[in-house]
């Protein structure tokens, strides 16, 4: 029986790393790339590139990851309420979340609450990219 899984990726190109990091079993998939490029002046001026460029990403990955995607799409630029939208609409087994490694949290914080082992009892796994 395959998984349900959530890949929410702020780095581009990750999608051969995560093949490795998902294996063969995963049944159904959501992508989400956050739109964290956007800028201060990008959203004052409502503008819609960094959503677009996000969804482009996700849609890139989506198409090299195992399973059947559901979704690809941009997200919100907080991971957090990225993560929460999408489970908002799809029965995740696993969150898999890629990180740039200057964007992972020492190992020391690692272990504490900001970044926790589970979400809504849902487990997640931590892949950090060069």
């Amino acid at each position: 029986m395959g998984r349900n899984v959530l890949v929410v990726s702020t780095v581009e190109g990750v999608a051969e790393r995560l093949k490795g990091e998902l294996g063969d079993d995963v049944d159904q998939l959501v992508v989400v790339v956050p739109a964290v490029r956007q800028g201060v002046l990008d959203w004052l001026a409502n503008d819609e590139r960094a959503f677009t460029e996000a969804r482009e990403e996700a849609e890139r990955t989506a198409e090299e990851l195992p399973g059947e995607t559901i979704e690809a799409s941009a997200g919100e630029a907080d991971v957090g309420l990225a993560i929460q939208d999408a489970l908002a609409t799809f029965p995740a087994d696993e969150i898999v979340v890629a990180v740039h490694a200057d964007e992972a949290p020492p190992p020391e914080e690692a272990a504490t609450e900001t970044t926790p082992d589970a979400i809504d009892g849902i487990p997640v796994r931590r892949v950090v990219v060069d």
